[in-house]
């Protein structure tokens, strides 16, 4: 019994990892894209379209939450021994 639930609580902190890894990555995503998109604006006197940051953002999260989960899974301590 013990070994499943060390392997629990490492699949949850992962799980735990993951999100919050893919949720900073997001927004950071996000700012940095409004930010070129600004220049863009600023330099070709345009009006680009803002909600191509979100657009382009949600898959590098989701990208983040896969690497974030599976690296914490490979080197956290603790698994099933």
């Amino acid at each position: 019994m013990q070994p499943l639930r060390a392997f629990m609580n490492k699949l949850f902190l992962s799980a735990g990892i993951g999100l919050v890894t893919s949720v900073i990555t997001f927004f950071l995503s996000v700012a940095f894209l409004c930010l070129v998109l600004l220049v863009i604006r600023a330099v070709g006197h345009s009006q680009p379209d803002m909600s191509l940051a979100y657009k382009a953002a949600a898959p590098v999260a989701v990208l983040a939450l896969l690497l974030g989960f599976i690296i914490s899974m490979v080197r956290i301590p603790g698994g099933a021994r």
